[in-house]
């Protein structure tokens, strides 16, 4: 995505934050899952969505693999989830399962 369409996207659509997923910016920008996340066209391409997001007043979150990654994250990202929703719903899973077996 250039920074041209960066800039429109967040101009016209009207929406308050942009979230980045790893995983599809990496399937977009590299061409494979998971990104190591040092990959010189990764790094540029968070830097040009944050850069734009924050000229537009847009708040930037993204997804975070654990606790200190999302503590690294939050010192460039205003807000982080933590997990995958495939982790997420494993974990429900094996909770109720664990009910369930009770």
């Amino acid at each position: 995505m250039t920074s041209c369409m960066l800039e429109n996207s967040f101009a016209d659509f009207g929406q308050d934050m942009v979230f980045i997923g790893p995983n599809d910016l990496a399937l977009t920008v590299l061409g494979y899952v998971p990104a190591k996340g040092d990959e010189p066209e990764f790094v540029d391409a968070i830097e040009k969505i944050v850069a734009a997001a924050r000229k537009h007043g847009k708040w930037v979150g993204r997804l975070s693999n654990n606790g200190a990654l999302s503590k690294e994250h939050l010192k460039l990202f205003d807000t982080v989830a933590m997990s995958t929703d495939i982790r997420a719903l494993q974990n429900w899973y094996t909770a109720e399962l664990q009910v369930a077996r009770s």
